[in-house]
């Protein structure tokens, strides 16, 4: 059997949706932040800068950078 391509995505749908059934709190926010991860891998630091100020603001952005800071990289 082929399918269509509205019945593929349909199946890959149905099947992200029990992948995600499966899944506990813990397991879906590592999902999660590796593919948020994933989304920023080239991004520089420019790019990470201004999207933050475009969905938080100044403050939200300095107390990211102050706790990057006080971990030295570890």
């Amino acid at each position: 059997m082929t399918l269509n391509k509205a019945q593929l995505e349909e199946l890959k749908s149905n099947y992200c949706e029990q992948i995600i059934e499966g899944m506990d709190i813990d397991t879906l926010a590592q999902c999660c932040h590796d593919l948020l991860m994933d989304a920023y891998n080239d991004a520089t630091e420019e790019e990470i800068r201004d999207e933050i100020l475009d969905i938080y603001d100044e403050e939200y952005l300095e107390s990211l950078l102050e706790s990057v800071e006080k971990s030295d990289g570890v």
